[in-house]
C-alpha cells in the first residue's frame, strides 16, 4: 500500500515536470512571436511555472498525507498496546483481590476458629455408652503410645483438655447436674484425659455425693497411685471406689516401659501390680485390662500373668476413631 502511494507522487511529480518543460517550450517561442503586439510567449511562460509549482505542492500535499497516515497507525498500534497493557493489568489486579479475599477468609475463619476454641467452657464431665464419666486432671505418669488423647482435641465429640486447670469437687458436681436425672446413668467413671488417682481428695468426696444418688462408682487407672501420691492409697478408695479397673498393658516391665514409657522408669510396672494386689487386699473389686492390638501371644502372656496373682483380665477393642 505504502509503494503505491509513492507511485503516485512520482507520477504527480513527473506531470508536473512535464507541464514545466512545456512551459519552457513556450518560453522559447517568446522571441519568435515578441513582434506581434498581441503574443502569447509571456502567457506559456506563466502557464508552465504554475505548472511546475503545482506539481511541486502536490509532491509536499502526497508526502504529507502519507506521514499523516503512517502516525496515525503508529498512534492506533500504540493505542492498542496500550489497550492489552491495561487489560493485563486490570485482570492482574482482580486476580490480586480474589488472592486478597481468599487469604482473608481463611484468616477470618481461623480468627473464628480460635475466638470459640478461647470461649469454649471446660470439660469436666461428659456422657458415653449410659455412663457419667468425670475428667478431673489431664497429669499422667504414662506417656502411652495406644493413648486415645494422642493427637486428638475431643473424645466422641467432648473437649477434654483442661484449660482452666483441675476443677474442685462443686464444679463437678454442678457440671453433673447440668444432666438433670443423674439415676439413668449406670454408673459413674473416674476417667478423662489423665490419671485420677492424682486427685484422691476430690474422688473420695465425689463418690460420697454420687452414692447417695444412688450411682455406683468405678475407677480407671494405670495402677501407679501409690507412687504419684507416695504412700499407700487403697484404704482411702475402700468403701468409697465400688471397682477398679487397672491398665495392665503389657505382661512383664521389658514389654511395659518401651510402649508405656512411665515416669517412674521400671517401677511404674512393679508399683501397677502392687496396688493390684493391695485392692484385692483391701476387698475393691478390681481387674487388669489390656488393648487387643498388642497380639496373641501377648494376650496369652497376660492372661497367665494374671492369673497367677488371681486379678481377672479384660481384653478390650482398641479405639481407633473417636
Amino acid at each position: 500500500m505504502e509503494e503505491n502511494k509513492n507511485n503516485q507522487v512520482k507520477t504527480v511529480a513527473e506531470n508536473a515536470q512535464q507541464g514545466g518543460q512545456n512551459g519552457g517550450g513556450a518560453h522559447g517561442g517568446r522571441h519568435r512571436r515578441r513582434k506581434h503586439k498581441n503574443g502569447n510567449g509571456g502567457q506559456a511562460q506563466n502557464q508552465g511555472q504554475n505548472a511546475q509549482q503545482n506539481g511541486q505542492n502536490a509532491v509536499r500535499d502526497s508526502q504529507n498525507q502519507a506521514q499523516a497516515q503512517n502516525q496515525a497507525q503508529n498512534q492506533n498500534g500504540n493505542g492498542n498496546q496500550g489497550n492489552k497493557k491495561n487489560k493485563n493489568k486490570q485482570k492482574q489486579k482482580n486476580q490480586n483481590n480474589q488472592n486478597n479475599a481468599k487469604d482473608s477468609n481463611k484468616q477470618n475463619s481461623k480468627n473464628n476458629a480460635n475466638k470459640q476454641e478461647e470461649n469454649r467452657k471446660d470439660t469436666y464431665v461428659y456422657t458415653l455408652d449410659g455412663n457419667l464419666y468425670i475428667n478431673l486432671t489431664n497429669k499422667c505418669s504414662n506417656a502411652c503410645d495406644f493413648c486415645v488423647r494422642n493427637e486428638r482435641t475431643s473424645y466422641y465429640g467432648n473437649y477434654l483438655w483442661l484449660r482452666q486447670g483441675d476443677p474442685t469437687v462443686e464444679k463437678v458436681i454442678a457440671a453433673a447436674n447440668g444432666f438433670g436425672d443423674l439415676s439413668r446413668f449406670k454408673e459413674v467413671v473416674f476417667c478423662g484425659f489423665g490419671e485420677p488417682t492424682y486427685k484422691v481428695a476430690e474422688i473420695v468426696a465425689l463418690c460420697d455425693h454420687f452414692h447417695e444418688k444412688g450411682l455406683k462408682t468405678r475407677l480407671n487407672t494405670n495402677g501407679q497411685g501409690n507412687l504419684i501420691n507416695k504412700r499407700d492409697i487403697t484404704p482411702d478408695l475402700k468403701n468409697k471406689i465400688d471397682f477398679v479397673n487397672i491398665s495392665l498393658n503389657a505382661s512383664c516391665v521389658e514389654k511395659y516401659q518401651p510402649i508405656c514409657r512411665s515416669q517412674y522408669g521400671e517401677a511404674g510396672f512393679a508399683g501397677m501390680i502392687d496396688f493390684a494386689k493391695l485392692c484385692r487386699k483391701n476387698g475393691i473389686a478390681c481387674r487388669f485390662s489390656i488393648v487387643d492390638c498388642i497380639g496373641e501371644d501377648e494376650v496369652e502372656a497376660c492372661k497367665r500373668l494374671a492369673e497367677s496373682i488371681r486379678i481377672p483380665l479384660y481384653v478390650r477393642k482398641y479405639i481407633t476413631d473417636s
